[in-house]
């Protein structure tokens, strides 16, 4: 069931012994969250509190689906969390954390924590959406990704055109085919979309998530551990950010990051 579900905001690279790293990650989740499983049989909602919730929502806000403070009581934030995700992934919105939910959050996260390498695919042709009223949405994103970025001594990423594009193409297609994930059923992997539109790097890295403002995505962004690293990378120098108008959530944003 857990194979079926490719939903992950973190950042990709190129990694070695990824599946290694995978199973760690997945037998560590597991054996945090088997308490969880073996101790409240059909799962946990509205009012709870504990360990498990705090886990949860962690695995959450990491996600995107969860705004608010992890706090380890089980709220109407935390109820709505569990719903957006429950819808995201074909299961029943039912707002608690069932062993269903459960097994899909783990799945989810596990690929948020451990990138994988792309697999090769056909290429297909892109056709780059228009811009409509995006590109103020995309310019402010950059200033908020360097003015962080100053305030850490570092450089500012250089927006690349061909980036841009690519990244906004993401956007739509998310959009249009209705899921969140940073593998395209259309596209393939940010690497092959990267390769097709005729991008060549040394190493580069995508951050997605949705969200009604740029502030609310930038902020879920640098609460997220691995999407903070990416932003703040020293290896990054250009990047290429996409944002495109969601009925689900309000905008899609997408960055790509890259070093020539």
């Amino acid at each position: 069931m857990m194979n079926n579900i490719d939903m992950n905001m973190e950042v990709w690279s190129h990694v070695r012994q990824d599946e290694k790293r995978r199973a760690i990650v997945v037998l560590m989740i597991s054996l945090m969250l088997f308490g969880v499983l073996s101790t409240t049989g059909w799962g946990f909602g509205k009012d709870s509190q504990g360990p498990d919730v705090y886990a949860v929502q962690g695995m959450l806000k990491s996600l995107g689906y969860f705004p608010g403070s992890i706090s380890g009581y089980y709220g109407d934030e935390t109820v709505a969390g569990v719903k957006q995700f429950q819808k995201a992934n074909g299961l029943s919105e039912t707002g608690a954390v069932d062993d269903r939910t459960l097994q899909s959050l783990i799945w989810a996260y596990t690929n948020l924590k451990v990138p994988r390498k792309p697999s090769p695919r056909p290429p297909s042709p892109l056709t780059t959406p228009s811009p409509s009223d995006s590109s103020h949405d995309e310019q402010q994103m950059v200033d908020l990704i360097n003015k962080e970025r100053k305030q850490e001594g570092l450089p500012p990423l250089k927006v690349i055109v061909d980036v841009t594009r690519t990244a906004r193409l993401k956007s739509q297609d998310m959009v249009d085919h209705n899921y969140f994930s940073h593998d395209s059923p259309k596209y393939g992997s940010p690497f092959d979309m990267l390769k097709q539109q005729g991008i060549s790097y040394s190493t580069a890295g995508e951050n997605i998530v949705c969200s009604d403002t740029v502030d609310g995505a930038h902020r879920m962004l640098m609460e997220s551990p691995g999407q903070r690293d990416n932003i703040l990378s020293k290896e990054y120098t250009q990047i290429g950010v996409g944002v495109v108008k969601s009925g689900s959530c309000g905008k899609m944003f997408t960055q790509q990051f890259i070093a020539p």
